[in-house]
C-alpha cells in the first residue's frame, strides 16, 4: 500500500489529523502532550490548533495518507525560523486553555521547564520539529521517515540546523536523519506538601517525563 504527503492547506484537513494525533499519543500514553490536549475535547483542541497555526507564520502542518483507503495515517507540524525566534524577548506560552485547578498547576510546571532552555539552545535561524505522530495502526509503514524527510529537506534547501525535542520512541528514526543527541530534559512538577490530587495526577502524567534534545547541523555547502 503506497503513501501520499500533503501539505496541510485548509482549515478542513486538521480534523483528521488531530484525530490521527490523539490515538498516537494515547498509544502509548504519552503525558506531556497532555497539557497541550488540556482535557478538552477534541473539537476544541482542534480548533485550537488550528488557530495557533493561522496565528504562526512559521508553522507548516504535514500529514500522509494511505492512498488506498485515502485515510490520514500521520502527521508532523515542522517551525521554519528563517531568523531566530528568541533575538527578542517575548512571552512564554502558559497552559491557558486549561480550568484552574490541579491539572493547570501541574501543566504549568512541565511546560515552562519545557520551553524555558529554548532561547538559549535555539538562539539561531533553525527549523523545529513540534510535533510529529502515526496511527499505532500504521507503524514501521515508512509514515515517520516521510515526514522527517519533509523537514530535513527543507532544512538543506535554506542551509539551517534542526531541533528536536524527542522521546524514547521516535530516538532512532530521528538519529537515522542526522539529529545528534545534545543533551536530556527531564520534565517534573512539585509543589510543598502535595495533595492527593496533585500526586495522582503527577504518577498519570508519568512524571519525571524523560526526553532527548537533538540537533541535526547544516549539511552540503551548509554544514557545520
Amino acid at each position: 500500500m503506497s503513501l501520499k504527503l500533503h501539505e496541510l492547506t485548509t482549515d478542513a484537513e486538521f480534523g483528521p489529523v488531530v484525530a490521527v494525533e490523539t490515538e498516537a499519543f494515547n498509544d502509548p500514553f504519552f503525558g506531556f502532550w497532555q497539557v497541550f490536549y488540556g482535557g478538552t475535547s477534541q473539537e476544541e483542541f482542534c480548533a485550537r490548533q488550528a488557530s495557533w497555526h493561522k496565528d504562526d507564520p512559521s508553522s507548516n502542518w504535514i500529514y500522509v495518507t494511505d492512498e488506498e483507503t485515502g485515510s490520514v495515517i500521520g502527521g508532523a507540524q515542522w517551525n521554519i525560523y528563517k531568523e531566530s525566534p528568541y533575538a527578542k524577548e517575548t512571552a512564554m506560552l502558559t497552559p491557558y486553555w486549561i480550568p484552574e485547578g490541579t491539572f493547570k498547576d501541574i501543566g504549568g510546571q512541565l511546560l515552562h521547564a519545557f520551553l524555558s532552555y529554548r532561547p538559549t539552545r535555539m538562539n539561531e535561524p533553525h527549523i523545529l520539529l513540534n510535533f510529529c505522530f502515526t496511527h499505532p495502526k500504521h507503524r514501521r509503514r515508512g509514515v515517520g521517515r516521510l515526514l522527517m524527510e519533509w523537514g530535513t529537506k527543507k532544512a538543506d534547501e535554506l542551509g539551517l540546523p534542526s531541533y528536536i525535542e524527542a522521546t524514547d520512541i521516535g530516538l532512532k528514526l530521528y538519529e537515522e536523519c542526522g539529529f545528534k543527541v545534545e543533551g536530556e530534559l527531564d520534565l517534573d512538577a512539585t509543589t510543598e506538601n502535595p495533595s492527593e490530587e496533585f500526586t495522582k495526577l503527577r504518577e498519570k502524567l508519568g512524571c519525571p517525563i524523560h526526553g532527548w534534545f537533538m540537533r541535526r547541523p547544516k549539511y552540503g555547502k551548509h554544514e557545520q
